[in-house]
């Protein structure tokens, strides 16, 4: 009974926050009418002033994107997408009377694998729906696809109009935004709300990511107690991390006081960085911890990718991840 009463407390609190989501795409004409494919996903308010956080892959390229709420339709603008981690971020042009937010906070933890996690969605043409799962894992990659940032693994499904949702725990905090299924195994990757607040941030003042980059890349050696320490194998001449002192053969310790211990948590360390701000680096040099300040530039389009691929058998990636949206055909 206390399980029970534990979920209708974090529905209850959190459904009017949720909204459905559709976006048409023009497809061309046929016999003079234009074709147009809708996508529908889930969405959900983060702020009073009609702010609303959607799935890339439901609204990015749109010709025109609104929701729904309370069987009502409202226009929405978009303000900024970001398909490296499948999110967009929407102003509601005239927002309903009423409705709740979602708080992002990022000081929150990731959960504990085997707690329990809620989803609230619009599935189908159904209104805001409740659904159980677990939180399964924490995961940096998956098969040969390196992950922009760590994801939070779930056993909860978001096909049919779910993708977008938001995920929360048992206390009722959120813990973070769907953002790919996995159809394997009947379940979905999150995005953590630490690095959604980091998208959400860029997305309302620039209207896209602006990622960092310091110009380095890594390989993994095993150390002599059997454990896989991270090194830099390249510095990029002129780069941010050659100015700061960085060089070929240090043992990465840190970047921004997250801990390296993989190669795979370098892509999510220099996710949180900010272009044209100083970000604190530590390395082992010959048994010296030596204490760096790089000072990371924009990503240039080309980029140098920071893992070394001749050495690992994953490969950074900036596509979207997971299965393709929901999508119906129609004429308009």
């Amino acid at each position: 009974m206390a399980l029970q009463q534990r979920l209708l407390d974090v529905y209850e609190a959190n459904k009017d926050a949720v909204v459905r989501v559709k976006a048409a795409y023009a497809q061309g004409e046929v016999d003079g009418k234009t074709q147009v494919m809708l996508r529908v996903g889930t969405g959900f308010f983060i702020s009073k002033e009609g702010h609303v956080l959607v799935s890339a892959s439901r609204a990015a390229g749109a010709s025109r994107v609104w929701i729904e709420y309370n069987n009502q339709s409202y226009a929405t603008e978009p303000l900024g997408h970001d398909r490296s981690t499948n999110v967009s971020l929407l102003r509601v042009i005239e927002p309903p009377e009423s409705f709740s937010i979602i708080k992002l906070d990022a000081s929150q933890p990731l959960p504990a694998v085997g707690s329990v996690a809620v989803a609230i969605s619009c599935p189908l043409d159904f209104g805001p729906t409740p659904v159980m799962g677990l939180f399964t894992g924490v995961e940096k990659k998956l098969g040969g696809r390196v992950f922009p940032t760590s994801y939070i693994r779930t056993s909860i499904p978001v096909d049919g109009g779910q993708g977008g949702c938001p995920i929360l725990d048992l206390n009722g905090r959120f813990i973070g935004m769907s953002v790919a299924s996995i159809e394997e195994l009947d379940g979905s990757f999150s995005l953590p709300v630490d690095a959604l607040a980091r998208v959400r941030d860029d997305l309302l003042f620039s209207g896209k990511i602006i990622y960092g980059w310091m110009g380095f890349e890594v390989t993994s050696e095993l150390q002599d107690d059997n454990t896989d320490g991270v090194y830099i194998s390249q510095v990029v001449e002129d780069a941010p991390a050659a100015e700061a002192g960085m060089q070929a053969g240090d043992l990465l310790v840190s970047i921004g006081g997250r801990e390296i211990d993989d190669v795979f948590d370098v892509p999510g360390a220099i996710f949180f960085t900010r272009a044209n701000q100083f970000t604190p680096v530590e390395v082992y040099r010959e048994e010296e911890l030596v204490k760096l300040s790089v000072k990371a530039l924009p990503r240039p389009e080309k980029n140098p990718i920071e893992v070394d691929a001749a050495e690992q058998v994953a490969e950074a990636s900036d596509g979207e991840v997971g299965a393709e949206a929901d999508a119906e055909p129609a004429t308009e």
